[in-house]
């Protein structure tokens, strides 16, 4: 074989492959970039960073659900029943707020003026520093040429695979989609062996440790309200179990966290159009383990208490109270009897 005819040989290869590529994607839509989906359709649900820029494309929508994993087992019909507007949830596995940034601008893009964003901001997520994308941008932008490859890339090729290899069974709604409570157990148990509790520290973080990130997430925040000022945002901080505080407290952090917070809550309350809520300081939840399956993360039963919670203005903290509300949760996390979360081992122990 002369070097030409190898040349065109090898050329007709890729060309086949990157066609075969292409679709095997598009036959298998895994992003559902083709079109809506159907009130009640079922589809394959496996990477959020992937799909979602598709659903926030396509779907109808009037408000919007954005958090990370803590959010992923909220259901938007429940947002519906409160509201009766359509509603999109928004999630990311560990996302970073400039991942929220992306798609919320996504979402204004394509949709106008959205009546409600609800955001579930972890406190984890508020005090460290961003660290930077994990979405496909290409996918998020308005350039129609890079679109093409979403078709000729091994990640979406391995998103189409999988999808055509799980079949039918594993199709959820779209009000199902990315949920995942139903594959651990919530129990106090669970809780307390999935926590790895930290070896206490002599001397705790000072008290504005945490401010610098906070700030500096806070900013971009603050953005998405002040530039879309005809949209009303509830913001929300999920309720952390008690081992939460326990870790902090073990680890010097209360404090730089508490701090932070209240700078948080400090900045949100100036804007007319935002409301405030903290499930921190429902301590008649985040007491009660068999909520939940590690130190953070909740059920749905608990999910769907907050979700018409901030329907009915519960947990709300208000402007000229956030001080003495920041105060009480001081007082609780910093006098709680943690040694009686493990007064169970003492007694196992003891029987031995």
């Amino acid at each position: 074989m002369n070097a030409k005819t190898f040349f065109i040989t090898a050329l007709a290869c890729v060309l086949l492959a990157l066609g075969g590529t292409a679709a095997v994607v598009a036959w298998a839509d895994p992003l559902l970039t083709a079109g809506t989906l159907e009130e009640g359709g079922a589809a394959l649900f496996v990477n959020e960073r992937y799909e979602m820029a598709g659903l926030i494309r396509r779907q109808p929508y009037e408000d919007i659900v954005m958090g990370t994993s803590l959010v992923a087992n909220y259901r938007a019909s429940w947002f519906e029943e409160g509201t009766g507007r359509k509603t999109l949830k928004v999630t990311f596995p560990d996302g970073r707020l400039s991942e929220f940034d992306i798609a919320l601008d996504l979402a204004y893009r394509t949709h106008g003026t959205l009546n409600t964003v609800y955001f579930g901001l972890d406190p984890n997520v508020l005090i460290r520093e961003d660290g930077g994308v994990e979405l496909p941008e290409y996918l998020y932008n308005d350039n129609p040429v890079d679109d093409l490859e979403f078709y000729f890339n091994a990640e979406s090729l391995g998103l189409a695979v999988k999808s055509l290899m799980q079949g039918e069974e594993a199709r959820t709604t779209l009000d199902e989609a990315f949920i995942w409570d139903g594959k651990h157990k919530f129990s106090w148990f669970t809780a307390l062996e999935s926590y790895p509790r930290p070896e206490t520290v002599s001397e705790p973080l000072p008290a504005g440790s945490f401010l610098e990130d906070a700030q500096a997430n806070m900013d971009l925040v603050c953005s998405w309200v002040e530039n879309h000022p005809d949209t009303q945002f509830k913001i929300w901080f999920p309720p952390y179990s008690i081992l939460y505080w326990d870790k902090a407290q073990r680890e010097g952090t209360t404090e730089a966290i508490l701090t932070a917070l209240e700078y948080a809550w400090g900045r949100l309350l100036a804007y007319d159009n935002v409301c405030v809520y903290s499930f921190l300081n429902d301590r008649w939840t985040t007491t009660n383990l068999e909520y939940y399956t590690d130190h953070v993360h909740c059920s749905s039963q608990v999910t769907r208490q907050t979700a018409q919670g901030m329907i009915n203005g519960d947990w709300r903290i208000w402007p000229e109270h956030y001080k003495s509300q920041l105060d009480e949760l001081r007082q609780f996390v910093t006098s709680y009897d943690y040694g009686a979360l493990y007064s169970w081992q003492d007694q196992l122990e003891q029987g031995a």
